[in-house]
């Protein structure tokens, strides 16, 4: 039964917003009424969803939080209808949704989105801006777990846009002994946040539980391999052998 009002969704997205409060935020959605666009015209059986070319190349199926917003999105060209947060979310497995797109409103991917139906939780993504000067030392060993290894060669061979993916074990030139995992994703960048996204979704209770730090990092295959994983110590768990 759907029990959070649009009033309430939205606070909930703005304290998401303002002040981290993602789960509540997430739960909240599941239980809530959200708007999406279908054809004006449309006599298929099934509610068929409209979807819109996001900017970075995917396609991507808008909601709205109000009626209002997504009557104003619209502009006439397509009707709206009002479902229930988790109903619409599990309406088209394998697709990418988009909240509030004309108010700068977050991706979902399909990844996050089966985490989210199965665990009422979706994975904390935390971006970080390094210093100009930051540099990184590579360990000749990575000694990866053979349970990451695992997990995440499964994972990419289901993603299928990820080419290949490395793994190293590294540290802080400042700090050598502040040692962790970075993965490495050479992935078109149209699909590079969703491929790193997915990674955090699938690994991140899994690291926590066995105390391990890993961190992601991404580059356009079409522009070569970086200089730094052509070093010893770097680990190819998915994709073509190094060269």
């Amino acid at each position: 039964m759907t029990k959070i009002s649009t009033a309430e969704l939205e606070r909930l997205l703005e304290r998401a917003r303002t002040h981290g409060e993602e789960p509540a935020f997430f739960q909240g959605l599941l239980d809530a009424w959200v708007y999406a666009h279908v054809p004006l015209v449309d006599d298929h059986p099934r509610v068929r969803l409209v979807q819109f070319r996001h900017p970075e190349g995917f396609l991507a199926v808008p909601f709205f939080t109000s009626e209002e917003k997504a009557n104003i999105a619209g502009q006439g060209a397509v009707r709206t209808v009002k479902l229930n947060g988790r109903e619409l979310l599990a309406s088209a497995p394998g697709a990418t949704f988009m909240l509030n797109p004309n108010d700068g409103g977050c991706v979902l991917y399909p990844e996050e989105i089966d985490a989210l139906i199965r665990t009422g939780s979706i994975a904390r993504v935390e971006k970080t801006q390094l210093e100009d000067d930051y540099s990184i030392l590579v360990s000749e060993k990575a000694d990866p777990p053979i349970w990451l290894m695992l997990r995440l060669a499964a994972l990419y061979a289901k993603l299928g846009f990820v080419q290949t993916a490395y793994l190293l074990k590294v540290a802080p030139c400042r700090a050598p002994r502040e040692e962790s995992y970075l993965i490495v994703l050479a992935v078109p960048p149209e699909n590079a946040e969703r491929a790193a996204r997915a990674t955090i979704t699938e690994i991140q209770a899994l690291c926590a539980a066995n105390d391990t730090g890993v961190d992601i990092s991404v580059f356009d295959p079409l522009e070569g391999r970086p200089a730094y994983l052509r070093q010893p110590g770097v680990e190819r768990i998915y994709g073509p052998p190094l060269n």
